[in-house]
Formats: structure tokens, C-alpha cells, sequence
């Protein structure tokens, strides 16, 4: 009240009803948008906690599962000594924070990308996880390297979530453009299939580049294109077919999947994406037995613990 008092707010008009209080000790008009960074703005300007785990991820921007995206209520992490935040719509935490863990922004201070992926180890599945874990070191604007990633795991042997998280790295790869195709990518490694190239460059004969597909088989000469919904535009359309027709000229099978062929369509039944590239790399010359050239498959510093298989 003190504040509010110095502001020229009397007790009255801080309980007006065209005022919120998203936490105790602080009022925001109605108009301001309930978004999370204004409702974490709130809080953390009470509480003095770091925002993190899942918040800290929607504000990094990482992809999530869909019913994880909309949450309601906020992760704050207290420092050790600070009792975990308790508020109506808050889940509080108490951990150690090391300073490069915490990055300051403008209006919030929350966990650093390589904690909030970390700390998501206690919540997501391997998939996700991965899929997490590809966005940091995404193609375009990473948030981190790969040297990065392992240094910090380095760092954390015996932690909580630690085995969950080198699990995920064996997986991870850099260089990718959506998660569609990281779980693409895992779909087909899950059903016997070799892991492909990301993003690699494909060459005509002439040397001239054609396009970076987003996965492939060079040895084989395969290209996988996963098209999401922003391929159904007519401009979209005619670059695909036109990128498609020069691939196919240059001696490549092109194999163009969409978020249908993902899904089996009945129990049982292996997903269509699987089936279409097993067939592709089956008239191309592969067998399952066959053994992969060195470098074909991407290889991982990190070796997960076999004997955890609860992945926790």
C-alpha cells in the first residue's frame, strides 16, 4: 500500500473492480493482457523467483505438447533459502541456479534454454524431449551448440532428470527447420529404418545446388519432405513442385509426406510415412541388413544408461 500510496492510489482505488491482482501486493488494470509474461511480470516482481520449467519454455519459444502449451498456471523456481512460491495458479520450486542458468530480460528473469530444456527432463517423454532438444540448436537462429549442450550435461551427472536427458541427447541433432521433422526422423529410426541426413545439400551433377531437403539418403539418392500446412498455398504449391521436378531430374526419389502419414490408420498398423520410405530405400537397393557407410548416420557424444528404463 505504500507504493500505491506514493503512486497517488488510495486503498479505495486499489480495489476497484476495473483493477486485477494477479498476486498479493500488486494490481494491474484490467486492460493489460492476461498474457504469461504480463501475469510472471507480476509475480516475479513480488516474489523475486526466476521463471522456469514449462513457462520459461513457452517464453524460450520451445515446442511443447499441445496440452502442455495453454497452461493456466506459472513455474517459479526459488533459490535456495526462499521458500517455493505459493499462489493460486503458481507451481513453485526451490533448486540451485547457477548465474549462467539465469537470463534477465526486460520484464522477467527466467531459466537459461540448456536449464529450461533440462528441467524438462522431469516432465516430457524422449520424444518431446528430443523434439525440444532439436529446437535449441535449430538451423536457423539456434538458441545453443551442440559443444554447449554437453558441456552443461557434463555438469549434471546425478541429478535429477539426468538420465532422461542423456537418453534425449543420444537423439538430438542439429540443423533442423520444424519439429515435424525430428518426429519424423524418430518415427522412422523407431521402425528399423536408417537414420537419414538433415537438411544435407543436394547437388546436381554440375555441382549447382538444388535444394537442402529436409531429410535424405544420399546413398540412395532419397529425399523426404515433410510439407506442413503452410505448403497448401497455390505460390507454396508451385515452389514445391518446381523444387520436386529438378530433385527428380538430378536421379532423386522424392518422397512427400504430410502430417497424415504420421498417424497408422488403424491399431496395429505401421504408420504410412514409414511404409512409403521403407519402400523408397527398398527399390533404391537397401535391406534391413544392410550396414550403413561411415558417416551416413549422425553420431551422438552421448551414450544412454540402458538400465534406465523408466527414463527418470
Amino acid at each position: 500500500m505504500a507504493e500505491a500510496r506514493t503512486a497517488g492510489l488510495s486503498r479505495r482505488r486499489t480495489r476497484a473492480r476495473d483493477l486485477l491482482s494477479p498476486c498479493h501486493g500488486v494490481r494491474v488494470t484490467a486492460l493489460t493482457p492476461d498474457s504469461l509474461l504480463e501475469r510472471a511480470h507480476a509475480l516475479t516482481a513480488v516474489t523475486g523467483a526466476v521463471v522456469s520449467h514449462l513457462s520459461a519454455a513457452v517464453l524460450w519459444g520451445l515446442p511443447l505438447p499441445r496440452a502442455l502449451e495453454n497452461l493456466t498456471v506459472i513455474h517459479l523456481t526459488s533459490r535456495p533459502g526462499r521458500r517455493a512460491v505459493r499462489h493460486k495458479h503458481v507451481v513453485g520450486h526451490q533448486q540451485s541456479l547457477e548465474p549462467e542458468e539465469i537470463v534477465s530480460g526486460a520484464r522477467v528473469s527466467c531459466t537459461s534454454p540448456l536449464r529450461t530444456w533440462f528441467d524438462l527432463a522431469g516432465i516430457l517423454s524422449l520424444d518431446e524431449l528430443v523434439i525440444a532438444g532439436d529446437f535449441l540448436l535449430r538451423r536457423r537462429n539456434p538458441l545453443t551448440t551442440l559443444d554447449r549442450l554437453d558441456a552443461f550435461l557434463d555438469g549434471k551427472h546425478g541429478r535429477a532428470g539426468y538420465r532422461h536427458a542423456m537418453r534425449a541427447r543420444s537423439l538430438i541433432r542439429a540443423d533442423t527447420d520444424s519439429p515435424k521433422e525430428t518426429e519424423l526422423r524418430l518415427l522412422l529410426i523407431r521402425h528399423g529404418l536408417p537414420e537419414p541426413g538433415i537438411n544435407v545439400p543436394m547437388f546436381d551433377e554440375a555441382g549447382c545446388w538444388i535444394q537442402d531437403p529436409d531429410l535424405s539418403y544420399e546413398q540412395e539418392k532419397i529425399a523426404i519432405q515433410y510439407d506442413g500446412g503452410h505448403h497448401a498455398s497455390p505460390a507454396q504449391r508451385r515452389s514445391d513442385i518446381f523444387r520436386d521436378e529438378n530433385a527428380r531430374d538430378a536421379g532423386w526419389r522424392v518422397v512427400v509426406l504430410t502430417q497424415w502419414h504420421l498417424t497408422p490408420v488403424a491399431p496395429g498398423m505401421e504408420p504410412p510415412a514409414v511404409t512409403r520410405v521403407r519402400a523408397a530405400l527398398t527399390e533404391r537397393g537397401w535391406s534391413p541388413g544392410s550396414v550403413p557407410e561411415p558417416g551416413r548416420r549422425h553420431r551422438a557424444r552421448a551414450t544412454p544408461d540402458s538400465s534406465d528404463t523408466n527414463g527418470r
